[in-house]
């Protein structure tokens, strides 16, 4: 049974698994918005409680993610819900995939592959997601194949 409250604080830390290439510049150094874009069809973006659970525990869901996805982990991304939510965005518990799962959720559904937004759903998606990008805090993963989180406090 999950212990963690369904209420999500404005201070809880929440995290995001960051995978490379698709989360990443080219230079793997800074996140790009699509970081927190949800996938077509959807308004939800996977993130972890770590308020709630632990770095290492971060650590592990994003490589379990990464390994399902044939993604490659690359670190984590560290926001508070305060900042999701002054973005215009929601995050909510999302315990039934697994305990301290949340989503980022939007309003606003990504269209398929080659579909686009209306164009004034399109600006304010972007407009969020970079604001997401801007208030998040990147630790790219030191030793991303050790099997507990050895990078700085977060």
């Amino acid at each position: 049974m999950c212990q963690i409250p369904v209420d999500i604080s404005d201070d809880e830390k929440i995290v995001r698994a960051i995978m490379c290439p698709y989360h990443l510049n080219k230079d793997r150094a800074k996140l790009i918005p699509r970081a927190f874009r949800s996938r077509p069809g959807s308004d939800e973006v996977s993130v972890i409680r770590h308020t709630h659970t632990s770095s290492d525990f971060c650590k592990r869901k994003a490589r379990e993610t990464a390994s399902r996805s044939g993604r490659e982990y690359a670190g984590l991304a560290v926001l508070s819900a305060r900042q999701i939510r002054k973005a215009g965005s929601e995050v909510h518990d999302s315990r039934d995939e697994y305990c301290g799962h949340a989503h980022i959720s939007h309003g606003i559904i990504a269209p398929p592959p080659n579909e686009p937004l209306p164009p004034r759903d399109n600006m304010e998606l972007d407009r969020k997601v970079k604001e997401l990008r801007n208030a998040a805090v990147y630790y790219p993963d030191p030793e991303p194949h050790a099997e507990t989180w050895t990078g700085p406090t977060i």
